[in-house]
């Protein structure tokens, strides 16, 4: 199975000017865990729920913006993402996913094309294909 089969194609983004308010907002209203922040079509870094939370304290346990300081809601996204992404192409094999996913303790893959973002592959993703595998179906 190839990637491309199980990743969420044409993923949300944000700049790499983007506010935690801004990454906040777009995760909790389209309920996504992992942001990939883009510059000039290329993803620079990802800006996950753990990395929100981290940043905005106890009291963005669910992204909710009103419960958040304004002040640290204005903190820049790149100050907070994770750089130097490991990145997949979007023929590679779902097992290769995966153990990229286990090996670097990893919930989510951006996935490329020609070094293009054409989507975004997390380990639920791959959990939701096997679960009938494991179901034995």
């Amino acid at each position: 199975m190839k990637v491309r089969e199980l990743m969420t194609a044409d993923p949300r983004t944000l700049g790499i000017d983007a506010t935690l308010g801004d990454a906040a907002e777009v995760m909790s209203g389209y309920g996504i865990r992992h942001l990939p922040i883009v510059e000039d079509g290329a993803v620079v870094g990802i800006i996950t729920d753990r990395d929100l939370k981290m940043a905005l304290g106890p009291e963005a346990a669910h992204l909710d913006l009103s419960a958040i300081d304004p002040q640290q809601a204005d903190g820049r996204v790149d100050w907070f993402m994770t750089e130097g992404l490991i990145q997949i192409d979007v023929d590679a094999d779902v097992a290769d996913a995966a153990e990229i996913f286990l090996r670097d303790k990893i919930g989510a893959l951006p996935v490329v094309d020609a070094g293009e973002l054409v989507g975004i592959l997390s380990v639920l993703d791959v959990v939701k294909a096997a679960l009938p595998l494991l179901k034995g179906r």
